[in-house]
């Protein structure tokens, strides 16, 4: 009687234990790419950066101000995805026809993911800041419209594309880790492409908090 009650708890805790193991097994052995110019210090790789402060517009709705800067910090944003979408893509839909179908049907799958879109925009009262992207941040608190400024808008974008692919183009969504390398490009009107990104996200957030309790576990044994 005891060795049937031992072997039904087994059978019950077997799929939970199997899941941590396929997911540290598999922080292991997966190394996502990292994506731009590299340099050696010595022995250690110099892996490329790009800076993850954007523009917003102003709060108090004062429509002589401009825009103002808001920062990604690696506390509230330690993971983020960024996409660009330039003037000319402004009525193109199916750009985003992936994280749309997301948004709209599966926001439990992305909710955890910040989602960055950057339009250019000069400030609150510039006609051409692209609102209509504005319409995926309903019900959808993790998808955040910024902005910057049209004149430099290319060279923004271009740090995000040092040393991609050449098939990456506007519209390609960009992962970014918590030290700021790249790690991933995405096509947004793809929900393979959606899909994929929410699993790489996942896989790097679960190996830097694994990173994260050895630290600490390393300073506690000190």
């Amino acid at each position: 009687m005891k060795n049937k009650k031992l072997l039904f708890f087994v059978i019950l805790l077997f799929p939970a234990l199997f899941k941590i193991i396929l997911e540290f097994t598999t922080i292991n052995s997966r190394k996502l790419p990292y994506y731009g110019p590299k340099e050696l210090n010595g022995n250690d790789t110099v892996y490329y950066k790009v800076n993850s402060t954007f523009k917003t517009l102003p709060v108090n709705n004062n429509e002589t101000q401009g825009l103002e800067n808001f920062n990604l910090d690696t506390v509230n944003f330690p993971l983020f995805a960024v996409c660009f979408i330039k003037q000319s893509y402004k009525k193109d839909d199916y750009r985003m026809a992936g994280l749309t179908e997301y948004a709209q049907y599966k926001k439990d799958k992305i909710k955890l993911i910040p989602f960055v879109i950057v339009t250019p925009c000069e400030g609150i009262n510039d006609p051409t800041c692209l609102r209509e992207m504005q319409k995926l941040s309903v019900g959808n608190k993790n998808i955040l419209n910024m902005y910057w400024p049209p004149s430099s808008f290319d060279s923004l974008n271009l740090t995000y594309f040092k040393g991609k692919p050449i098939y990456i183009d506007y519209s390609f969504f960009v992962l970014v880790d918590k030290k700021r390398h790249i790690r991933g490009y995405y096509d947004g009107r793809y929900i393979a492409e959606i899909k994929r990104l929410t699993e790489e996200y996942q896989h790097l957030r679960l190996k830097e908090e694994k990173e994260q309790m050895i630290n600490v576990n390393k300073i506690e044994s000190k």
